[in-house]
């Protein structure tokens, strides 16, 4: 039950406190998914996202009322370390959404132009947002180590990355050109690389 409370509790602060958040500055909600459905590539990288949600809220459901059970009892350690993950993939995603400020969405417009953010947590990493997400995929993993947990994080990294590449990119390319481009040069797509600084 423990693990099924804190996903509900991390979905509601990850993005509905954001979309409120969001809402109150600028009266919008910043949701976009309506392009999300151009072209195969981006149904392909939101089915596989939502595909992994709904396996893992599954999974966690059956474990909460007995019917799976994990391969492994890894105890309170265990549960104290997928907690620990969870809180810190949390606060990694949050504090990126508040940097990116005014310019953070869920999906993109092409229509729209919002700023460059390469600051803060952006500034070691291109998609700190979804580092924080994954890691909160992580501690669900420890927590209840059953295979369909395992699946579901892998189908996430992958409908991830097929978001960064195959949606997020492209745009900001198109947006913002040669600035965009050096800002690849400088910063790595997921994990930092502190060995340059």
């Amino acid at each position: 039950m423990l693990a099924l409370i804190s996903f509900l509790a991390l979905v509601v602060l990850i993005s509905g406190v954001r979309i409120a958040l969001h809402h109150a500055r600028t009266g919008d909600h910043g949701v976009r998914l309506k392009n999300q459905f151009k072209s195969k590539s981006h149904r392909v990288a939101l089915y596989l996202q939502l595909l992994a949600i709904c396996l893992l809220v599954t999974t966690l459901t059956l474990n909460a009322f007995g019917i799976v059970k994990p391969h492994v009892d890894m105890g309170t350690i265990g549960a104290l370390a997928g907690l620990c993950a969870c809180a810190t993939g949390t606060a990694v995603a949050m504090l990126a959404q508040y940097q990116m400020g005014n310019s953070w969405r869920i999906g993109v417009d092409d229509s729209e132009e919002t700023e460059l953010v390469d600051q803060g947590l952006f500034a070691v990493s291109r998609n700190p947002i979804y580092i924080g997400v994954l890691f909160v995929g992580i501690g669900f993993v420890v927590l209840v180590p059953h295979v369909t947990a395992l699946v579901s994080w892998l189908i996430a990294a992958v409908g991830i990355h097929l978001q960064v590449t195959r949606v997020e990119e492209p745009h900001l390319h198109s947006t913002f050109g040669g600035a965009y481009s050096d800002y690849c040069e400088r910063v790595n797509r997921y994990l930092p690389d502190f060995r340059s600084r």
